[in-house]
């Protein structure tokens, strides 16, 4: 048989997933399984960094959170760049088979899943629901790193309005820690 001749299964012979005889589309199954490999593991990276970063806070380690925030950025512009190549390929697979744009889009993983032979299918379900366990990790994990945020946050007030005065204002914290309050007024200055 030559490829492009439909028999049967109604399926297009010489394609690498069971649908149209596109290699482009074949490759683009083959990409869209390797991004979600990227991003399952760019998420592993985030949900240990925020775990990290909730020991940190444990132990009052300014320097160590800052480190962890600036590396959480730099993961999620990456998980950003993957997330736009995957919503890129799962468009062009969706064309492939004649979709719109629009509805190529709203595919989930297990709609998608059908349109591929068996073994692409069910590694593309097995990385599509490990990310999204990673991604619900995440968000309970960041839930309760803002909680301890805003405790900590809540302890510092009341540090720094223990340290004032009645009726005096409490100035601010420098980046080293130390308390930047008002300038003195001439009276206070000069007595």
């Amino acid at each position: 048989m030559k490829p492009g001749v439909e028999f049967r299964t109604g399926r297009t012979v010489g394609s690498a997933f069971g649908g149209p005889a596109d290699s482009d589309a074949g490759r683009c199954s083959q990409e869209l399984i390797a991004v979600l490999g990227r991003l399952e593991g760019f998420h592993t990276q985030l949900a240990e960094l925020i775990d990290a970063k909730i020991e940190r806070m444990g132990h009052c380690d300014v320097a160590g959170m800052s480190e962890g925030t600036s590396s959480e950025q730099v993961l999620i512009g990456r998980i950003g760049e993957q997330e736009g190549l995957r919503r890129s390929l799962t468009d062009r697979i969706g064309r492939g088979y004649g979709m719109s744009p629009q509805r190529a889009r709203r595919l989930t993983a297990s709609q998608l899943a059908e349109k591929l032979a068996p073994p692409q299918g069910e590694e593309l379900l097995r990385l599509a629901g490990r990310v999204q366990a990673l991604a619900t990790r995440i968000v309970r994990r960041n839930r309760v790193a803002g909680q301890l945020g805003n405790g900590i946050l809540a302890h510092m007030d009341t540090i720094l309005s223990a340290m004032t005065g009645p009726g005096e204002q409490s100035g601010a914290y420098c980046p080293r820690g130390q308390v930047l309050g008002p300038a003195p007024r001439l009276f206070e200055t000069v007595g």
